[in-house]
C-alpha cells in the first residue's frame, strides 16, 4: 500500500520528504548486517517507530540503542526522535498502528493487574456518561410501559435475558426476551404495541436489516432504548446508552465484554425498583 506523503514535521532542518519506509529500502543494501537487520524486522512485521521510544525498540529487536542512533543517522534524521515522529505522521495518514510481534506478545501476556484495572476503567467510563435525569426517566418508562421486550443476538441476548430475570424479580414486569428459539426478530417484536417498550441489545454493533424495523417501532409508539458499544451505530432510540467494550489484549478480541452493560443493566432496573412508580407520578 503506498502511504500519503505527509506534511513534515521538520521544515527548517533540511531533511528530505522521503516516507521512512521508502528510505528503508532505498538504504537496504547499504546497511552494515546489524542495520539490515534491524530494516527487516521494521519492512517485514512491520515494527512502527511511532510506537516505541529507542530503548523500547532496542528491547524488542535486541539491538543497541547506539546501533539504532547511527541507523537513523544513516537514513538522514538527526535523532531517533525525527525519524519517530516522520514514522508516526506516515502512520497517522494510512490510518493504523501496527504492533510487532513481540509487542503483541507482551500485550497479550496475562496480567491479572491489568485485567481488573480495565475492567473497572470501562465501567466507570460507562456509567459516568449517563446523566440522573436519564436514568429518572428510564426508570419511568419501565414502571409505565405495559410490556417490556428485551431483544438480544449472540452475546447481547444474555443480556436481554439478564435484564427480563431482572425486571420479573424486582419489578413483577410483565417482560420477555428474544427471539425465542426458531424466532425472527420481527416476529419476537409482533408482542408489542402503543406505549410499550424495546430494549436492544447491540454491544458490537447493529444489523442494517434492523434499523427499518426499530423505526417502525417507534412510530408505532413503542418506546426505545438502545444499549450499545462506544463506536458502533445506533438507531434512533428514544435513549441510547453507550458501554465501554473493547478488550485491554489483543488475543481477547474473539470474546465480547459485557461486564460494563451487565452492570448498567443492573443499575438501571436497580434504580427503578428503588424509587418504585409513585415518584414519577408526579411528572
Amino acid at each position: 500500500m503506498t502511504l500519503p506523503t505527509p506534511v513534515h514535521p521538520f521544515p527548517r532542518s533540511g531533511i528530505d520528504l522521503t516516507p521512512f519506509l521508502a528510505r528503508l529500502r532505498q538504504m537496504l543494501e547499504q546497511f552494515s548486517p546489524t542495520e539490515k537487520k534491524l530494516a527487516l524486522e521494521i519492512l517485514d512485521t512491520p515494527i512502527h517507530l511511532g510506537s516505541y521510544s529507542a530503548s523500547e525498540l532496542a528491547e524488542i529487536t535486541g539491538i543497541s540503542n547506539a546501533t539504532i542512533t547511527r541507523f537513523v543517522r544513516r537514513l538522514g534524521y538527526p535523532s531517533y526522535e525525527h525519524a519517530r515522529r516522520q514514522a508516526r505522521l506516515e502512520a497517522d495518514a494510512a490510518g493504523k498502528l501496527p504492533l510487532p510481534p513481540a509487542a503483541q506478545a507482551r500485550a497479550n501476556a496475562p496480567n491479572r493487574q491489568a485485567l481488573w484495572q480495565e475492567v473497572q476503567t470501562k465501567l466507570h467510563a460507562s456509567l459516568m456518561q449517563i446523566p440522573a435525569s436519564t436514568m429518572d426517566n428510564l426508570a419511568a418508562a419501565l414502571h409505565r410501559a405495559p410490556r417490556v421486550l428485551c431483544l438480544g443476538l449472540g452475546a447481547n441476548h444474555l443480556l436481554a435475558q439478564h435484564m427480563v430475570w431482572l425486571l420479573q424479580e424486582g419489578l413483577d414486569k410483565h417482560c420477555q426476551a428474544g427471539p425465542a428459539a426458531g424466532q425472527t426478530v420481527a416476529q419476537a417484536c409482533t408482542v408489542l404495541g402503543r406505549g410499550d417498550m424495546l430494549v436492544l441489545f447491540a454491544l458490537g454493533g447493529i444489523d442494517e436489516l434492523l434499523l427499518p424495523l426499530c423505526e417502525a417501532m417507534r412510530q408505532a409508539g413503542i418506546h426505545l432504548l438502545c444499549m450499545t458499544d462506544s463506536t458502533s451505530p445506533a438507531p434512533t432510540s428514544d435513549w441510547l446508552l453507550r458501554c465501554q467494550h473493547r478488550p485491554h489484549a489483543p488475543v481477547l478480541e474473539v470474546l465480547t465484554d459485557t461486564s460494563a452493560a451487565h452492570s448498567m443493566v443492573y443499575g438501571l432496573v436497580a434504580h427503578a425498583v428503588q424509587w418504585g412508580a409513585k415518584p414519577f407520578e408526579l411528572e
